[in-house]
């Protein structure tokens, strides 16, 4: 009876969502073709973000002894986003300025 049960459930778990309306799954066309038309970009706000990435060890000599320390690297992020006033878009490109190294070696 267990096993009458699971395959019935496995059934319509397996058949039902083969019958998703189409209405749901259609794309939306936007109202106007966005390659075709010209934009006035302008420089809107620039934001600078520090995000730490992780971290490595290094060695280095100091009176003929070996001794190991801990690196912190962090990325410093440029965000810039433009505004067309004529459109009323928005759009942003984001750059890797800088990696950071918390100690001077030689990695």
């Amino acid at each position: 009876m267990k096993k009458l049960l699971l395959a019935t459930g496995l059934t319509i778990l397996v058949i039902l969502p083969i019958y998703v309306d189409e209405s749901e799954a259609a794309v939306e066309k936007l109202e106007f073709d966005t390659t075709a038309t010209q934009h006035n970009w302008k420089i809107y706000s620039t934001d600078y973000e520090e995000i730490e990435v992780g971290s490595h060890e290094y060695t280095y000599w100091k009176n003929f002894i070996r001794h190991k320390r801990t690196c912190q690297i962090s990325h410093r992020i440029k965000t810039v986003v433009y505004y067309c006033d004529e459109h009323d878009h928005t759009k942003s490109e984001t750059f890797l300025e800088e990696i950071i190294h918390s100690e001077k070696h030689r990695d």
